[in-house]
């Protein structure tokens, strides 16, 4: 064999041992670093699942602390009428509401779209087997009236209790706007209520001071409703004047037949829940000799939201009635 030909059998089997030698390396790394030149399906899996759970669920704090909620509850309980005042008007139907008085009695007839909506016993007194029955994913109630079933509550569904009624509407309406995802709703109709309110308060101011009284005969008493209440704190806003004798920043007082002067205004607004409780006022000597009865500006209004409401629209009902007889009486 020449010398030329060992060499060229030299340089061959050199080229042969560095592609086995390089094709080794590559072999060896790919088996050390397996996510190196292809993902790894389950480990993208994991953060976009861990998002999609997060996703699933809020948190909101109500009266008790942290509650975790879904996302969009698409079945939820109601245990008052102000929060079945809220959701409807947010455009949420819950499946299962409260009668006001009495287990089986009509919702409010100021409230449009009850139609199809489970009763659940009555707001002082839930039916908890009607509410495990309805299969809640949310329950919406609160503190003061069911603080003693609240932990069996929480058993069937997410629970979120406001912490009282009344006065607090307005944080209560912020909160069930929060539970059902919906607090860019929630602000836009408080707002809008405080701009009517607002508006109102400045026709009166222009016009002749107008003292307004509102009072509840029942059968045994009458009672002044004063401005910590919901009704007391919707006029306030308006701006309403009340009379001097009901100015106190409490609930409610009695008077006696005796005290009934304590009931005048330049208008009168009553409500009742007994039939015959304001027929047995108007029958007192003492009633006719006040300045609104002689005046014919004494006017019943809904007890159902000027009571028992507690919602943004009961509010604006309340609005309503300020409207035709405070504000522009005919």
């Amino acid at each position: 064999m020449s010398i030329q030909s060992k060499r060229q059998k030299k340089g061959t089997f050199f080229w042969m041992n560095a592609v086995l030698l390089a094709a080794l390396v590559l072999l060896l790394a790919g088996c050390g670093n397996p996510g190196a030149g292809a993902a790894d399906p389950a480990a993208e899996a994991k953060p976009q699942q861990a998002a999609a759970e997060t996703a699933d669920t809020r948190k909101v704090k109500d009266a008790y602390g942290e509650v975790e909620v879904p996302a969009n509850p698409a079945r939820i309980v109601v245990l008052d009428i102000g929060a079945l005042d809220n959701l409807l008007q947010m455009g949420v139907k819950p499946v299962g509401a409260p009668s006001i008085l009495a287990a089986g009695d009509p919702y409010p007839a100021y409230l449009p779209g009850t139609d199809g909506i489970e009763n659940i016993g009555s707001v002082n007194e839930p039916n908890l087997e009607a509410i495990d029955a309805l299969k809640p994913d949310l329950i919406i109630g609160n503190k003061d009236t069911h603080d003693a079933i609240h932990a069996q509550l929480a058993q069937i569904a997410p629970t979120v209790f406001v912490e009282t009624l009344g006065v607090t509407w307005k944080e209560n309406l912020q909160l069930h706007a929060d539970a059902v995802n919906k607090s860019k709703e929630g602000a836009e109709l408080l707002s809008a209520y405080e701009q009517r309110a607002a508006k109102m308060g400045e026709a009166l101011a222009a016009q002749q001071p107008t003292e307004v009284s509102l009072i509840r005969p029942r059968e045994d008493k009458i009672q002044i409703y004063l401005t910590e209440t919901f009704a007391g704190t919707i006029m306030r806003d308006a701006g309403v004047v009340r009379p001097a004798a009901q100015q106190a920043a409490e609930f409610s007082k009695d008077v006696t037949e005796e005290q009934i002067a304590d009931l005048d205004g330049d208008v009168i607004l009553w409500f009742d829940r007994e039939p015959d409780a304001f027929a047995k006022l108007e029958q007192s000597a003492l009633f006719a000799t006040l300045k609104a009865v002689q005046d014919k500006r004494v006017y019943p209004v809904n007890w159902e939201y000027w009571l028992s409401g507690l919602g943004i629209q009961a509010a604006n009902k309340v609005l309503d009635d300020l409207d035709t007889h405070v504000v522009h009486p005919s």
